[in-house]
């Protein structure tokens, strides 16, 4: 029973596509992600084998991604504003 397995990356998946992303458009990806982290299975068969799902790896990837993406922003956002 060969299964086909998307693999590909979800739709806004480039690091450089995050750092031009505001805040709200990077909470909205990041609750994108998590809805399909939920409805992914963990686990597929592969070769007669469960493997982890690869698309599920790649979703976590990308999290991590946005994340960073958010840590940043609010690091820079704390930063004290110097007057000239």
């Amino acid at each position: 029973m060969s299964q086909s397995l998307n693999l590909s990356a979800p739709a806004d998946a480039s690091a450089a596509d995050l750092s031009t992303m505001s805040i709200r458009e990077l909470i909205g990806a990041l609750t994108a992600i998590e809805d399909r982290l939920r409805h992914l299975p963990t686990f597929v068969p592969l070769s007669g084998r469960l493997v982890t799902n690869p698309e599920r790896r790649l979703l976590l990837r990308h999290q991590r991604l946005v994340i960073a993406s958010l840590r940043r922003r609010r690091a820079a956002l704390r930063l004290p504003v110097t007057n000239p």
